[in-house]
């Protein structure tokens, strides 16, 4: 064997074993050698690929291209690389030529499968992954793909059943099992079947990218908090190591740290700048009118919606034009509200290229992301630069950790002068509370007494109809101390799982209360929900992810919100809130504080009639309800930034 060969043999072992800068390195001494070997360039080309320099990979499978227009394998590779870019359009080109010169090439048919799904092409990437069961059909991959296409279809009998046979085929097929955990968690409500499969993933591979904090966020919604504190150090420590171990938006409500979650943010946007090819460009021409864009998967019966509906409804149409493009559900809701926006675009079957099209088409000049990290974003298209000027809003309480968006929307209280450095945004500030609001909205005329919900009629009513995750062991903790000391207490919950019913009630008779003394509230219409809530008698937020539309609602109802104030925007939202109304007294700085408040609230009755009575008076809640005047505050800040 001469020394080429056995360098060649080396590198090859290298890239096999995963060490791509070993082999890279061996590579690019042979091609010093022999430049024009377009079978060695392939290789180094996919090395700078699994190294995410797609620059340099690009180039490498030009070369090979160039040196031998009839390798299939390098247009199939070069079609993955455009792929990483998010030029899906461009790497279908490459996966055809591929396929073309190579008949039932199997890789480049189920990668073009995989691209078509990114354009939201569905039908065609089903027919795509079907041909490539003709070719192998026992290939669990073929199925996973099939599954996420069908999770986005909202055919979740069908994913779960193609999910199915990718694990049949492939007991060990860690990404299937994390598939299909996401599935059982996000669209099926079956947490406990979700943490099973993510729990098998991990045992599989425990590097898998996000699954350990999805396992988390699932056990937090059923309130199973079996080594809590461990998982929490695990977290820190790897977002600190700048691995990706949970998503932005479950972390929130896990710890008040903004820097772990700037930086959770950054690592989970990737290095979208660095590969995005649109270069930030904020120069606006206005012929007539400002033209904002709200983008939303939430256009629809849903928080976001209730609290963004005034303004849509109040913008000064002389001076601004009003979009919308939806990319989530449809209800009557969706219908109502079309009459507010100059033009309301469906967008959820369009791709990527195609929505940009469209903000390109109606010159867009701000574009307002109201989802953010959470269900069914679509960043991708903040991340290409829809518009000019992009904005954090409303749908996401902290930095989404891309310099693709150039502003937050908040106020002084949830992010103050010294906390900015926590955000990869620009602060832009409302001189109000940031949280929009209806000014007028619906509240049942039912005449609901405490029997109806099973309260009882002689108890002081301590609640929280907060999500169930946003419950943490400490902030529990919290309660039974108050319970304790309230003898004549209850404690009313929102909740709508029955393992979490169960885990709670298991959690107060470790703490020594009795589970008698905690209630829970299913979810009803909201109207209802908002007359409901004003049975209440004290309002106990979590933390440190705050109540925030809860929070206004109780306060509408004049329930009085007793919050600790952190230093992450989750965390400070209840505060705004209670500020703005003159009611900072019902603000605290840490558990101790917050067990004392509550507790004195509930057993001095001439304290808690005077805080009743400071919100019955208009006066004090007024500027919190004036829709109004906060669109008229909004319209100023984007005035302000496009001029």
């Amino acid at each position: 064997m001469s020394l080429e060969e056995d360098q060649f043999k080396k590198a090859k072992n290298y890239h096999i074993l995963g060490k791509f800068k070993e082999a890279q390195k061996i590579y690019l001494k042979l091609i010093k050698k022999n430049e024009k070997n377009f079978f060695l360039h392939n290789l180094l080309g996919t090395t700078y690929l699994q190294l995410n320099n797609f620059e340099s990979a690009i180039i490498h499978l030009n070369i090979s291209i160039k040196l031998n227009p009839n390798f299939a394998e390098s247009y199939n590779n070069l079609g993955i690389v455009l792929a990483e870019k998010k030029q899906f359009e461009l790497s279908i080109k490459n996966y055809d030529k591929a396929i073309s010169l190579k008949k039932d090439y199997f890789d480049a048919i189920l990668n073009k499968g995989i691209a078509l799904k990114n354009l939201g092409k569905f039908s065609k990437s089903i027919d795509f992954f079907k041909l490539c069961l003709q070719l192998n059909p026992k290939n669990e991959k073929i199925y996973l793909n099939l599954g996420n296409v069908y999770v986005l279809l909202k055919k979740f009998k069908e994913a779960k059943e193609a999910f199915d046979k990718a694990i049949n085929y492939n007991n060990k097929y860690s990404e299937a099992y994390n598939n299909r955990g996401e599935l059982f968690q996000s669209n099926l409500n079956n947490f406990e079947l979700a943490i099973k499969d993510y729990e098998e993933a991990l045992k599989n591979d425990f590097r898998l990218k996000f699954t350990y904090g999805k396992m988390i966020h699932a056990k937090m919604h059923i309130n199973e908090w079996k080594n809590f504190e461990y998982n929490l150090e695990n977290i820190k420590k790897s977002i600190s190591n700048k691995e990706k171990v949970i998503l932005p938006f479950p972390l929130l409500s896990l710890i008040d740290r903004p820097e772990l979650h700037k930086n959770n943010a950054e690592q989970y946007s990737g290095n979208i700048s660095k590969n995005n090819q649109n270069f930030k460009q904020n120069k606006i021409q206005i012929k007539n009118k400002i033209k904002i864009a709200y983008f939303s998967a939430r256009f629809y019966n849903c928080a976001t919606l209730h609290n963004m509906l005034d303004v849509f409804k109040n913008h000064n149409k002389n001076d601004f034009e009003i979009y919308a493009f939806n990319y989530g559900k449809i209800d009557s809701w969706t219908k109502k509200i079309n009459k507010y926006f100059n033009k309301f675009f469906e967008v959820a079957n369009l791709s990527l290229e195609e929505i940009l099209k469209l903000g390109k088409q109606n010159d867009i000049h701000v574009a307002v992301d109201l989802t953010g990290y959470t269900k069914n974003a679509r960043n991708e298209i903040f991340l290409n630069q829809i518009a000019p000027i992009q904005i954090n809003f409303l749908g996401y309480p902290g930095t989404l950790g891309s310099k693709m968006y150039d502003y937050i929307l908040a106020d002084k209280i949830v992010i103050p002068k010294e906390f900015e450095k926590y955000y990869s945004e620009k602060v832009l500030r409302l001189p109000n509370c940031y949280l929009p609001t209806q000014a007028n909205q619906k509240i049942s005329s039912k005449n609901f007494t405490k029997q109806d919900f099973g309260l009882p009629t002689n108890k002081f009513i301590f609640g929280c109809f907060n999500n169930s995750y946003k419950i943490t062991p400490k902030i529990f903790d919290c309660w039974m101390k108050i319970l304790k000391s309230s003898q004549d207490s209850v404690l009313w919950l929102l909740q709508d799982n029955k393992l979490g019913q169960d885990n709670l009630k298991k959690e107060a008779r470790l703490r020594g209360v009795d589970p008698e003394r905690i209630l829970f509230a299913n979810r009803i219409p909201v109207e209802d929900h908002l007359k409901r809530i004003g049975l209440i008698d004290l309002f106990l937020d979590t933390f440190p992810y705050n109540a925030h539309t809860t929070a206004r609602e109780a306060i509408k109802m004049k329930v009085p919100v007793i919050t600790i104030i952190g230093e992450s925007f989750v965390s400070r939202v209840a505060g705004s809130l209670l500020s703005n109304i003159g009611l900072e007294k019902l603000i605290v700085n840490n558990f101790e504080e917050y067990i004392e408040t509550a507790t004195m609230i509930a057993s001095n009755i001439k304290k808690f009639k005077e805080i009743k009575m400071h919100l019955k008076q208009d006066k004090n809640t007024k500027t919190l309800f004036d829709s109004k005047n906060y669109t008229k505050d909004l319209e100023k800040i984007y005035k302000s930034i496009v001029t």
